[in-house]
């Protein structure tokens, strides 16, 4: 292991914090599983995977194309949506920053979102600015943009994204609420399954469907929602945008909006829940798990303590 990176693991917490101190210390593989054991009761296999949970975990460790970070990035991940589907697709963007500190906030609109680009659900929604504690929002920005997701469960694509500040317009829809999110699981380029998060910030709720909108009989981590969930209008379209999207991965989760009769890119998630999100009941982490067609390794092997040799 490197001096920097060791260095970089370490200070991701306090030495006063002496558990994820340690877990920071130990190999990618060997968190990995123990995370996995943690969750499910098991080993984890991945000499020969079978539920998505076990896959996921296996494209983490042997499908690396350095795209994948860049994509994973919310700055970059614009460029490429851009040139493959179009800008139309693209929420407004008004800024990047590398320090929050020196955001213009007067020059930004009443409202707007702040989002750090290496982050997972790390977004300021500021609906009225003059309301906006400006200072509070540097410092949690900051704090934030300090914190790897990739030492969390070591999801390979989000070791090297370089930390930024995005401001986006605030995604509102009829109603003045947070949209509905509409996740694309897409296998090889083809969509089969949608998930769809609702009161993400109130009482969050998780439905599944298939493409015909036919309710799937199971929970993923979060309780299903009480009502019916209606068909969104651009259906098709969503689903034809989240098809040329993630066109030549093995896995890709598509996350996009749909206000109106307007489609919103959201972003690409390589390894949702890092791999170790529960499906109930279970039998449907193998059914999702068929659908993953696992491609040849794209990563040298290691030796020694910290690579394959010692934990596999």
């Amino acid at each position: 292991m490197k001096v920097w990176e060791a260095r970089q693991r370490l200070n991701q917490w306090s030495h006063h914090d002496l558990p994820r101190w340690w877990e920071a210390c130990l190999p990618d593989v060997y968190v990995q599983k123990s995370q996995f054991r943690r969750v499910f009761g098991r080993s984890l296999n991945l000499a020969s995977p079978a539920t998505f949970n076990e896959k996921l975990h296996w494209l983490s460790r042997h499908y690396r194309d350095p795209v994948m970070t860049e994509l994973a990035d919310k700055y970059s991940v614009r460029a490429f949506v851009e040139k493959r589907a179009g800008s139309e697709y693209l929420n407004e963007l008004y800024g990047v920053w590398e320090d929050p500190s020196v955001i213009p906030f007067d020059r930004l609109p009443g409202a707007f979102a702040l989002k750090v680009t290496s982050g997972s659900g790390q977004n300021i929604l500021c609906r009225d600015r003059l309301a906006l504690d400006r200072d509070a929002t540097i410092r949690q920005l900051a704090k934030w943009m300090k914190h790897s997701e990739y030492w969390v469960s070591r999801e390979w694509a989000y070791k090297d994204i370089r930390a930024r500040v995005i401001a986006e317009s605030l995604l509102l829809d009829e109603s003045g609420d947070v949209p509905q999110d509409y996740k694309f699981f897409c296998f090889d380029g083809v969509p089969r399954f949608i998930q769809v998060d609702t009161g993400r910030f109130t009482d969050h709720r998780r439905d599944l469907f298939d493409l015909d909108w036919q309710k799937l009989p199971v929970t993923y981590t979060y309780p299903c929602s009480d009502a019916p969930l209606l068909r969104p209008r651009m259906l098709d379209a969503m689903l034809d945008l989240a098809a040329k999207l993630s066109q030549g991965f093995p896995f890709v989760r598509v996350d996009l909006y749909n206000i109106g009769d307007s489609i919103k890119f959201g972003e690409m998630t390589w390894y949702p829940g890092g791999g170790l999100e529960r499906f109930s009941p279970s039998e449907y982490d193998f059914v999702f798990g068929e659908a993953v067609t696992l491609p040849q390794r794209r990563r040298p092997r290691g030796f020694g303590m910290f690579g394959l040799g010692m934990f596999g």
